[in-house]
């Protein structure tokens, strides 16, 4: 399955894109699965993935939560502010 994660921020210009395509194994990844893809479809992003999440249609998501085709998926660096 063709999976579209949208970047924004750092992690948008790390990647020197504001999203990636990820041709998946599986018919209904998991987020886990997806987040692995992402290091290493772009390796620059490495060292941020253990600092974010998954979004999943506009909720954050365990690793375990399966990717349906059509669903919007974000990926979201630690933010900080006050």
């Amino acid at each position: 399955m063709e999976v579209t994660v949208l970047l924004f921020g750092p992690q948008a210009d790390l990647a020197g894109a504001r999203e990636l395509r990820l041709d998946t194994p599986r018919d209904r990844p998991t987020a886990g699965e997806v987040l692995s893809a992402i290091g290493v479809a772009a390796p620059a992003l490495t060292g941020s993935l253990n600092v974010s999440r998954l979004a999943v249609n506009h909720e954050f998501v365990a690793a375990d939560r399966p990717i349906s085709p059509g669903d919007e998926v974000a990926l979201i660096g630690m933010v900080s502010g006050g």
